[in-house]
Parts: structure tokens; C-alpha cells; sequence
């Protein structure tokens, strides 16, 4: 029987989906001065120097060994550091609340890669009607958005982009789920590290430093790296020990939700009726996905950060 969770719970997982769920708000602040590679290189080196020291007050061990270290700069790079890339890339031309919307299909992605590459998990009817209201959802939201059948083509490429971000942050549930076995927060540590060196290295090589940043941009990274990736990691992990992972997951279908609602107080952002169709289909499809509607126990798996 699952353990009755506290108030204490309640309110460090509503502020776990709060600090994820306002990312999208600082990104599009942020990379109105800042480029999107530095500023996810500055975001980085804000959250390392600040897992640096809390990972020695708490005795958090760095990963050891040639193996640990190949899965953490595989999930530091196309887990982590590619994901907050091109989001920040596809920050500027979507409304915030798109965005954090769109991350509402990474548990179907990892339902639809486990159903390929993890034989344990079964095909079944309710998992396929879940991934085809969830995928169609996705469809409403992009291509009911208002200036759809206007624009180019090319409107679509900040769609893409946010996308592959997603997949980036399946294959990490995935990759996690086969890798060998080390403490979470070892984990956590080895990926801030890896993400941090290699969004560096790519913002050295491909984008000139910004000669100014406004103190709203600044405001933005330093939001990001501090509550949005450090002090969300941190909280996220202890929740897990806490509770499980289970109740973390919850976390997928309240991020979209608290997105939607600070876009549209910070920004008036409004979803176009289509859109708002594809909405409720995403969370409908992942209350399916996840046995809630049923109340049926699976392994979930939470949204990571923007």
C-alpha cells in the first residue's frame, strides 16, 4: 500500500513544479540579451559551482570509473546540455507557455521508446490509445496555432526544436533506466559537471560572448541556474528519497499546466481554441499513460528541467 504523503510532501513537490514550470519564463527574458549558447554556458557554471559546494557540505561522491563517467557524459550531453540548448534557441519565437507545453510529450516519448527497446514492457491498448491522443494533442498545438497557414515552413523549425529536446530528456529516462547503478544524487552531480564543460566548449566555439546583457537577461540565468537546475535537481532527488518516484511524476503533467498559467500572467500569452484542444488531449493522455484514471500502479517517470 502506497505510503500517505504529508503536507511537508505536497508543498516541496508544488514547488519542485513551480521552479521547473517557470523556466520557460526566464529563458524567454534571458536570451533577449543573451545568446542561447552562452546563456545556458552561464546558466551551467552558476549551477556547478553551486553543486560543487553542496556536494562536499553532503559528502556526494563524483562518479568513478571509465564506465560511470561514459554514462554521465552521455547523459550530461544529449540529456542535459542539448535540450537546454535548443530550447533556448526555440525560446524567442514561441510563447513560454508552447513551450513548457511541449514538454509534456516526454512521457509518451519514453513510453513509445520502451515499448522498442525495453522488451519487459508490453504492448497494450490502453498504451497505444494513450500515445494517440497524446501525439495528436501535439499536433492541435502546432498546428492550430494562429498564424498556422500563413507563415512558412519555416515556422515550424521552433517546433522541431523543442521536440528534439524532448526526445533528448526520453532518452535520458531510458538510458537511466539501463545504466549501471549509482547513487541518484552522484548522478545528478556527474551530469551538472559533464553539461556544464560541454555547453561551455560549445559557446566558446560557435557564439561570439555577448557584449551586453540587460539586468532582466541576467536576472533570467541566474533564476535558471540557481532555482531551475540547481535547487530543482537538489529538491527533486530528496523528494525521491522522500517519497518515490512515482509521486515525482506528477510533476509531468503539472509543469504544462503551471507554464500555460504564468504565460499568460506574465506575457497575456493565450492559447488559439485548437491549441487549447491539444492541451487537454496531451493531459488527458498522460492521466492514461500513467494508470491515473485507473489508479493503477506503474513506473513513472518525472519532466526534467527546461
Amino acid at each position: 500500500m502506497e505510503q500517505q504523503r504529508t503536507a511537508s510532501d505536497w508543498l516541496w513537490l508544488a514547488l519542485l513544479v513551480l521552479m521547473w514550470g517557470s523556466a520557460f519564463i526566464a529563458i524567454k527574458i534571458a536570451v533577449e540579451t543573451i545568446t542561447p549558447l552562452w546563456l545556458v554556458a552561464i546558466r551551467m557554471m552558476i549551477a556547478s559551482s553551486l553543486m560543487i559546494a553542496f556536494a562536499k557540505w553532503q559528502n556526494i561522491r563524483l562518479p568513478q570509473g571509465w564506465r560511470e563517467w561514459c554514462a554521465m557524459i552521455f547523459l550530461g550531453t544529449v540529456g542535459t546540455a542539448i535540450p537546454f540548448i535548443l530550447i533556448s534557441y526555440a525560446a524567442p519565437y514561441v510563447p513560454s507557455a508552447i513551450a513548457g507545453l511541449m514538454m509534456a510529450t516526454i512521457p509518451f516519448q519514453i513510453l513509445l521508446f520502451s515499448l522498442v527497446f525495453l522488451p519487459e514492457e508490453k504492448v497494450t491498448p490502453v498504451r497505444v490509445l494513450s500515445l494517440g491522443i497524446g501525439f495528436a494533442g501535439v499536433a492541435f498545438v502546432i498546428f492550430g496555432r494562429p498564424t498556422a497557414t500563413t507563415e512558412t515552413g519555416l515556422s515550424l523549425l521552433p517546433f522541431v526544436l523543442l521536440i528534439l529536446a524532448t526526445t533528448g530528456y526520453a532518452t535520458n529516462g531510458i538510458v537511466s533506466r539501463r545504466m549501471i547503478d549509482m547513487p541518484a544524487m552522484t548522478k545528478s552531480y556527474g551530469t551538472i559537471l559533464v553539461s556544464t564543460i560541454m555547453t561551455i566548449g560549445a559557446a566558446i566555439l560557435f557564439e561570439p560572448f555577448p557584449t551586453y546583457m540587460s539586468m532582466p537577461s541576467i536576472g533570467g540565468a541566474v533564476y535558471l541556474a540557481v532555482f531551475s537546475t540547481w535547487a530543482g535537481t537538489v529538491v527533486y532527488y530528496r523528494l525521491v528519497d522522500r517519497t518515490s518516484v512515482a509521486f515525482c511524476s506528477q510533476t509531468s503533467y503539472l509543469i504544462p499546466i503551471v507554464a500555460v498559467a504564468l504565460g499568460a500572467m506574465v506575457f497575456a500569452e493565450q492559447l488559439a481554441p485548437l491549441q487549447l484542444v491539444g492541451f487537454c488531449a496531451i493531459i488527458f493522455g498522460i492521466l492514461i499513460a500513467e494508470g491515473i484514471l485507473k489508479r493503477k500502479k506503474r513506473r513513472r517517470f518525472p519532466t526534467p528541467p527546461a
